[in-house]
């Protein structure tokens, strides 16, 4: 078989030139739906290697794209994208994410998503201006992590949604989820244990405070 690329003889599933993939099977449901799967959760770099990864070494994600290498891990629009239809999925089955309500359309779940992602990133921003990362650096950082504990939180989310019917109990877990957010966003500085401490204290503070005040505000 010759590549449809480079015109170079096949052995095997890739070409020896230029790397294109072949198949060579005919597309019938099962592999339309594993293509399709494939392409938004890039199996041959393994989803679950990049949670570990996430999970692991925070620093190693954030830096690597800060300093510019690009395709060997998942990039932040993908993990923003997987997260995006783990909040779909998870609309389908309950209209709130950790006790968090949402009423209207799919599209407040987004809101509230971005919502997020807008508060951590500013207050991180004025937090660690010390380390002179600009706003779309800290944006990228709060993409990777406000992404990250969704895809790990949706499966804690989605049991409490279909065993317990008290909101309250739900909402227990969201600090957790913004803790773990905060802590994993001082990971990609250098900080000593007390640092990093008073900062995620400091963060934690000024992201509920704002939160008060835009509900105080709003309401």
């Amino acid at each position: 078989m010759k590549c449809s690329v480079c015109l170079s003889e096949i052995n095997g599933k890739y070409c020896s030139k230029c790397g294109q993939y072949y198949k060579g099977e005919r597309i019938n449901l099962t592999t339309f739906l594993g293509d399709l799967f494939e392409s938004i959760f890039s199996l041959e770099k393994s989803f679950l290697r990049n949670i570990r990864i996430g999970l692991s070494q925070p620093k190693a994600l954030v830096l690597n794209y800060w300093n510019g290498f690009r395709k060997f891990y998942y990039s932040p629009g993908k993990f923003f994208t997987i997260a995006s239809l783990f909040l779909v999925l998870h609309y389908s089955i309950a209209n709130d994410f950790l006790g968090t309500v949402v009423t209207g359309d799919i599209s407040s779940q987004f809101i509230i998503l971005l919502s997020n992602i807008l508060l951590l990133t500013f207050s991180s921003f004025l937090l660690y201006i010390q380390f002179k990362k600009n706003f779309f650096e800290h944006l990228i950082l709060n993409i990777y992590n406000v992404s990250l504990w969704i895809i790990v939180f949706f499966p804690i989310s989605v049991i409490l949604s279909l065993t317990v019917n008290n909101n309250s109990i739900e909402g227990c877990f969201s600090t957790p989820f913004h803790i773990l957010i905060i802590i994993w966003n001082s990971k990609a500085f250098e900080l000593t244990k007390l640092k990093r401490f008073l900062f995620v204290t400091i963060n934690l503070l000024m992201l509920y405070g704002t939160l008060f005040f835009l509900v105080y505000m709003l309401g």
